[in-house]
């Protein structure tokens, strides 16, 4: 099994970095900060992130998806709604698929898919079990709920083929594939992963590389992890603070993995063990990521 070591290349600390994305159109690194409602456009070399635009938004901003005409900007989840935000920094609102819940349970991690839809899953805040769900939306059909009864939605990726899908639900610790057909449409969810979640952390965000491959933040666990298709562990990435949260691969070389990570619900001995709590991290672990999925409208 490969053994990487990554390391911090941000000096800014984030409180809940998440949602990594390496947009190979604008060839640009994105991330937000749930917590704070920032969302980040940084242009990077092999070890150095210059920020290049910072988008302030209130409430919780959870995760993004480009626009295929990236000049229309992104599709959005900002608490328990989906949003449309240009690059001026302005909202328009398009559903809210938590409206009718209490307000503390919020959308959480996301992806467009390869049909040009928009993935998004919820949680309770309080990570209740089964409060959460995970929705598919689409300007011309609404909001569908796939799966109801999920605890905390996370990592969401494709195969390159678009014949499989993977799902993280953090709270049960799981990592499942679906079986995907010619419409998009799921089934045949089967466990692909199952992480002990008291010994070894919990699966959070995730990504693809284009040897068909997953890349898997551990939170808790102070790791990335390599699996194959058929859930091998292939590879591990050590990183120097508890709460890796979402990867993604690009990056001037696009070899380059680049994984958030967070200060949330950690003690002050904690924090002042772990310096780099809330930074980004970097390596270049030798193989390219695929072409990030944009919203179709």
């Amino acid at each position: 099994m490969q053994e990487f070591m990554a390391t911090a290349c941000t000096t800014e600390l984030y409180e809940l970095g998440e949602c990594c994305r390496w947009d190979d159109v604008r060839g640009e690194l994105q991330w937000v900060d749930i917590l704070t409602g920032r969302f980040f456009r940084a242009l990077v070399d092999a070890q150095q992130v210059d920020i290049q635009r910072t988008y302030e938004l209130s409430g919780f901003l959870s995760a993004f998806a480009p626009m295929q005409d990236r000049t229309n900007g992104w599709i959005v989840a900002l608490d328990q709604s989906i949003y449309r935000l240009d690059e001026s920094g302005e909202l328009t609102l398009l559903a809210s698929p938590e409206g009718h819940q209490a307000a503390e349970v919020r959308m959480n991690d996301g992806s467009a898919d390869p049909w040009g839809r928009f993935w998004i899953g919820s949680l309770a805040i309080n990570e209740e079990v089964g409060r959460g769900s995970l929705y598919r939306f689409h300007e011309s059909s609404g909001t569908e709920t796939v799966m109801a009864n999920v605890t905390i939605s996370n990592g969401l990726g494709w195969s390159a083929d678009a014949r499989t899908m993977y799902f993280v639900d953090s709270g049960p610790g799981t990592v499942c594939a679906f079986d995907v057909d010619a419409n998009g449409d799921v089934s045949n969810q089967r466990v692909l992963v199952q992480f002990d979640v008291a010994n070894e952390g919990t699966p959070d965000g995730l990504c693809m590389d284009a040897e068909g491959a997953l890349w898997l933040a551990v939170w808790g666990g102070y790791e990335v992890r390599r699996y194959s298709p058929n859930g091998e562990q292939l590879a591990r990435v050590r990183i120097s603070t508890a709460q890796p949260s979402c990867c993604t691969i690009g990056g001037a070389n696009g070899t380059t993995l680049y994984v958030t990570t967070a200060r949330e619900d950690m003690s002050d001995e904690l924090l002042e063990r772990e310096a780099d709590a809330g930074r980004l991290f970097t390596v270049d672990v030798g193989v390219a990521g695929t072409p990030l999925l944009a919203y179709r409208s």
